[in-house]
């Protein structure tokens, strides 16, 4: 049987899959309308310098040209996380370009890096936000279709008192004056009112309410706005440090747009003998020190910010020292079954 001249080769495979992965990685829109460019024009967030806005402008409407976004309001919403994740990449050299920012491995990385000290809800929230933009704007095997969940972050062990006691010593020996300041806000406010970094990268000096002989409360603000009162072995310490700070000031650093204020201030201490200095485990060591208290456990968990009481779970295995350290390691005496208070 002769074989018809006029039939045309079937494409291979291959070809079709490269042909739809061509199609499926160009731009959604050809140019975006002029209301949704003047809303990028007109973004201008609270962190961020006028020089790297520059830069990072341009990558915000790649991004948002070549994603199913339209509506105004979507827009402007998605600013935020593009902006910051844009940032990131600035910080470590990388290209402002779509195919290089906009994939699972490189905004996985940026939660688990630049966010590491964000609440678990607001990490969540942004990878969520950046994948499915990315979904969009960058289709391909770098951004699967699937979701996999962030891996639960267990909460670091607490200090012993023995550990907690040499480090609120050294927090009031450094050789220059600021450094001193620097590390005795964030061993107090971390160790006497469980802040971690987060809350205390916008905190002002106006937001200490000291009460003299009745305490000083902590007026914490976003994103876990609650008061917390001071462990009163900690007053001392930072109303030393809060001498001569005008009001309306940072409590650390000068720049509001900084990150992991309360990290460098203990990498700039000068320590001999002393434990590694974390805020997240000095945290954890307020916890632990109120959990070996009497005091009940909505109470703790409200003054800490926390929802559930999964972080005090998790720091009971830690407990030992506290125990000891308050003489609460032998049986439970009657008093216990609730004949008295």
């Amino acid at each position: 049987m002769a074989k018809n001249p006029k039939r045309t080769k079937r494409p291979s495979k291959a070809a079709v899959a490269r042909l739809r992965e061509e199609v499926e990685t160009r731009p959604k829109n050809d140019e975006l309308p002029a209301e949704v460019l003047a809303v990028i024009e007109a973004y201008v967030p609270a962190r961020v310098s006028d020089t790297t806005m520059e830069k990072v402008r341009p990558f915000l409407v790649d991004a948002i040209t070549a994603s199913s976004l339209h509506g105004k309001e979507s827009v402007r919403k998605h600013c935020n996380h593009i902006t910051q994740l844009a940032c990131f990449a600035l910080k470590r050299g990388l290209p402002l370009e779509v195919t290089a920012l906009l994939t699972t491995a490189f905004i996985d990385e940026y939660v688990r890096v630049e966010m590491a000290e964000e609440t678990e809800h607001n990490r969540a929230e942004r990878r969520r936000r950046l994948l499915a933009l990315a979904r969009s704007a960058n289709p391909g095997p770098g951004v699967p279709p699937k979701l996999t969940p962030i891996g639960h972050s267990s909460v670091k062990p607490c200090y012993s008192p023995a550990e907690l006691a040499v480090i609120t010593r050294a927090a009031r020996v450094q050789p220059t004056a600021a450094r001193q300041r620097d590390l005795a806000i964030v061993v107090a406010l971390s160790g006497g009112a469980g802040l971690d970094s987060v809350d205390m990268r916008d905190l002002l000096t106006d937001n200490i309410e000291d009460l003299g002989e009745a305490g000083i409360r902590i007026h914490v603000q976003r994103p876990r706005p609650r008061v917390v009162v001071l462990r009163r072995p900690f007053e001392s310490l930072l109303r030393d440090a809060l001498k001569g700070k005008p009001a309306g000031k940072l409590l650390i650093g000068r720049k509001q747009d900084r990150r992991n204020t309360a990290a460098r201030a203990t990498e700039r201490a000068a320590l001999h003998n002393v434990p590694h200095i974390e805020p997240a485990r000095l945290r954890a060591t307020w916890i632990a020190d109120l959990m070996t208290d009497s005091i009940p456990l909505a109470v703790i968990l409200q003054a800490a910010g926390l929802k559930s009481a999964r972080t005090l779970a998790e720091l009971q295995p830690h407990l030992g020292p506290w125990l000891a350290h308050k003489g609460l390691t032998e049986a439970p005496s009657a008093g216990m079954r609730g004949e008295q208070r």
